[in-house]
């Protein structure tokens, strides 16, 4: 039992979770902030599914991003922060759309 709590509490595994949880959370961003993405959803699922999983994709970034802040196994958590924002961002940009094309409509 000694060594298996051990494996859990030491640097590498510490690390390698914390990398692995970083750099899934980024992928999703990247893929939900670019316009391919955004739009690929849209087509495949239509507009009221493509934006809730638009929007699940991120909630999913920020509790992948979570997971290494409440375990504490990151040591600088700026960028963590900072991904966090960044997905809250990408939340909001189908409503940000959405308040655009009603403002493009009564123009």
């Amino acid at each position: 039992m000694e060594k298996v709590k051990k494996f859990f509490t030491s640097k590498w595994f510490k690390g390698s979770v914390n990398g692995i949880c970083f750099t899934l959370s980024l992928l999703l961003l990247i893929y939900n902030v670019s316009i391919i993405g955004y739009f690929l959803l849209l087509i495949r699922f239509g507009d009221e599914q493509g934006e809730m999983l638009y929007m699940l994709l991120s909630g999913a970034g920020i509790l992948l991003i979570l997971i290494p802040l409440l375990f504490r196994m990151t040591k600088k958590r700026f960028y963590h922060f900072t991904l966090i924002v960044l997905h809250l961002f990408a939340i909001g940009l189908p409503f940000f759309i959405k308040f655009i094309e009603g403002a493009l409509r009564k123009i």
